[in-house]
């Protein structure tokens, strides 16, 4: 559990009641992290949202080669900085990580429990439709940091 306040400091959050602020911090708690620790993979179940506090996350996908396994190639997807959420697809179905989070600098995050998130959410419409209003904008605004990236590694 986390203070409430402490919510209340990100934008993401600032919207919100003092109840809903209460419901989310009950549900979260502070993690720290080293440079070069994974918090997620990507293909994995999306069990937790994240909101980056301090340090700097880099977001990014590993594709296979078809024929050589062995050969793989990274690509950067996008990089969280603080008062940033990351792990979003945890409120998004299939609930399945789109892209893996490691570690630049170290890094101290609050992580959502997600389940309990869409339980909360379920019984609370309107949280639901705010926090999903916030989340669909970063969705697509990390699509279009995509987009940019793609055309430049084509240029």
């Amino acid at each position: 559990m986390i203070s409430p306040e402490l919510l209340r400091r990100f934008p993401f959050f600032g919207n919100l009641e003092n109840s809903q602020l209460v419901a989310i911090s009950i549900i979260a708690e502070e993690e720290t992290f080293n440079s070069g620790e994974e918090i997620f993979q990507e293909g994995s179940p999306a069990k937790s949202l994240y909101l980056l506090e301090g340090g700097s996350i880099d977001l990014y996908f590993t594709v296979l080669d078809s024929f050589h396994s062995e050969l793989r190639k990274e690509f950067s997807v996008g990089e969280i900085n603080p008062g940033e959420l990351f792990g979003i697809s945890a409120l998004i179905e299939p609930y399945v990580l789109t892209a893996a989070a490691r570690v630049s600098t170290p890094s101290r995050v609050i992580r959502i429990d997600a389940s309990a998130l869409r339980a909360t959410m379920d019984t609370d419409q309107r949280l639901a439709y705010a926090l999903m209003q916030k989340i669909a904008k970063t969705a697509i605004d990390r699509l279009n940091d995509t987009r940019i990236q793609l055309a430049a590694a084509r240029a």
